[in-house]
Order: structure tokens, then sequence, then C-alpha cells
């Protein structure tokens, strides 16, 4: 894990004014440490309905992925019960499950697509 440590507070500077009183105050900040987006697996779950025909489109249309990477995910869905389509933020994967539910729907497959944390 990652040595977290907690921002330090701002420093701050006085410089003095033209006529020898106080001046401006400049407070200057460390940068402080971000941590990367939690990221999700988009899954395909297998049905003994849906076309594999159906299932590849789906991967090379929403996923991008090419035919032979699409064919292969689609059979480890098939033989494994389910199958990773990617991995994205959670609200890049949470639209992709939406666009795969809804084209499935929208032919009439019960496809079924889901978000998990990776």
């Amino acid at each position: 894990m990652p040595d977290e440590t907690p921002p330090s507070p701002p420093s701050t500077t006085v410089t003095p004014g033209r006529d020898g009183g106080q001046g401006a105050v400049v407070a200057e900040r460390k940068a402080a440490r971000t941590k990367p987006p939690q990221l999700y697996q988009v899954v395909m779950l297998n049905d003994d309905y849906t076309p594999m025909e159906f299932v590849v489109m789906v991967l090379q249309q929403y996923f991008q992925r090419d035919p032979d990477t699409a064919t292969l995910i689609m059979l480890k869905i098939h033989h494994e019960g389910r199958g990773i389509c990617g991995v994205y933020t959670k609200d890049v994967a949470a639209t992709k499950v939406e666009l795969v539910l809804s084209a499935a729907r929208r032919d009439g497959h019960p496809l079924q697509c889901i978000m998990e944390a990776a």
C-alpha cells in the first residue's frame, strides 16, 4: 500500500509593506496526493437464449473488441458462465452496462450484464 500522509497545512509567508508595516499574506499549499478512481469490471453472464453472434456484436460495438477477441470473450462467457468485457471507472462502467442491457432488450434477448468492483 502506498505511503499515505495527510496533507500538510499551508505555510504562510508575510511580506513587509512599503511603509514598514505588515503587507500581504501568501499561503502556499503542498500538492496533495490523490488516489486513482475505483475501477469496476463490466461482466456479461451466460444464458441459454441469447445468440452467440449477438454477444460478439455487443462486444465489438460497445467494448471496441476486434472479432477474434470478442469471440474469445463470448466463448469464455458460454463455457464458464461469465466473462469480463472491460474494466472502467464507475460512471463509464455503469453506462456500458446500460447500453448492453438496452441493446439486448431492444432485440428481445435476456442477456444480463453487471458491474463489480475490480
